[in-house]
């Protein structure tokens, strides 16, 4: 993050900030009550105060900035974002000394992200798992940069998740995420004994999971006329795949005279076989002869394997053009496979080990939804007379 000052046309000043697009720290500064976005330079605009600063400091935390000694001008800030007038000052607002990146934390934090990030590689957990749990650890490392890793509690723990969810007003999964990262450097790597913070976990809703009509999932499927999009949106929700089941499948993969999908390493490092569909079988024939992948399924235009984003804009534009419920989207597929799986009378142990689900119970929120459309069963409002 770079802090800048600014000045309008009425000699106005401002803090402005270049900040990295959807970044926490962006989300901190739009939730300053006084704050504009300007187009031309690109920056966010606080009123510059002293209050202001210690306002926007507190937000921040300890996430690393360089101050620029650059004065920016700019337009006229619309009224409804000025601030009050205020006498000119002089004092100065105190700024930290900018930081070299990779010295933001001790060394003894360093120390102990290295050791954290050998033994994760070591355990062979996937790369999204390695990134998530070293992103959760660098933070709450950063905020205690005072003291040493191995010297931090429970109550330690506690703390800085408080912060995070009054302050920084975190999610619910990024809330259990920085646990999860905790949790594994403390048991794992200083090999302390096992610890438990239900009392931080939030309260896990009872949430059905989303799931598409036949009539949708037809719409959904046959809306994308590119034959490359139109097989990855097939094979998914054919085989019930997640979208990192998906990108990193490769040709080899497929088993066209037995007409199963090998899925490797999935989540949880497990192996899993699916059902090759006819129809996706030919679908697939058809891609493979035209585009030619070499090693993975689906591959982007450069090689290497298909990235995730791009999946997930061919899922949002097909919603578009199909009409369906605006709120779908890859894993939307995963759920609508279960779904249709049961409502055609697959036993559950069946659809749990096509989802690659370790228990039961795991794959028994689907039966909640299918039983109730089983039931044949009126609304009270059908039997009155009216």
């Amino acid at each position: 993050m770079q802090i800048l000052k600014a000045i309008d046309a009425s000699q106005n000043t401002y803090f402005a900030f270049k900040i990295q697009k959807d970044s926490h720290e962006m989300n901190q500064i739009k939730s300053c009550p006084t704050r504009y976005w300007d187009k031309d330079q690109k920056v966010w605009l606080v009123p510059y105060s002293a209050a202001n600063w210690k306002m926007i400091m507190t937000k921040m935390g300890n996430i690393k900035y360089v101050v620029s000694p650059e004065v920016i001008k700019i337009q006229e800030v619309p009224t409804y974002h000025k601030h009050p007038k205020l006498k000119p000052t002089t004092t100065s607002i105190p700024i930290k000394k900018a930081l070299k990146p990779g010295s933001a934390l001790s060394p003894s934090h360093q120390d102990a992200l290295l050791k954290m990030k050998e033994l994760l590689i070591v355990k062979r957990y996937q790369p999204n798992t390695q990134k998530s749990y070293l992103s959760s650890m660098t933070e709450f490392l950063a905020y205690y940069n005072d003291k040493k890793a191995e010297d931090l509690t429970i109550d330690d723990i506690r703390v800085f998740m408080l912060h995070k969810i009054k302050v920084d007003n975190i999610k619910e999964e990024t809330q259990n995420g920085l646990i999860n990262g905790i949790k594994f450097y403390f048991e794992k790597v200083e090999k302390r004994e096992k610890f438990y913070l239900y009392d931080l976990r939030p309260r896990r809703a009872k949430k059905l999971p989303g799931f598409l009509s036949k009539e949708e999932t037809v719409k959904l499927l046959t809306v994308t006329e590119n034959l490359k999009h139109r097989a990855i949106l097939q094979l998914i929700y054919s085989a019930g795949l997640r979208l990192s089941e998906l990108t990193y499948l490769k040709v080899r993969n497929i088993k066209w005279d037995m007409d199963i999908i090998e899925i490797k390493c999935a989540k949880g490092k497990k192996d899993r076989i699916s059902k090759l569909a006819k129809k996706v079988k030919a679908l697939l024939t058809e891609y493979i002869e035209e585009y030619k992948p070499k090693y993975y399924l689906f591959e982007g235009q450069t090689g290497g394997k298909y990235s995730d984003r791009s999946v997930q804009h061919i899922m949002q534009n097909a919603v578009q053009k199909s009409g369906v419920d605006e709120n779908a989207t890859v894993h939307t597929l995963r759920h609508t496979f279960a779904t249709h799986m049961i409502l055609d009378g697959v036993d559950l142990r069946t659809v749990q080990e096509y989802l690659g689900h370790n228990s039961p119970e795991t794959t028994a929120i689907y039966t909640h939804i299918t039983d109730k459309m089983k039931k044949d069963v009126n609304s009270p409002l059908d039997n009155l007379d009216f």
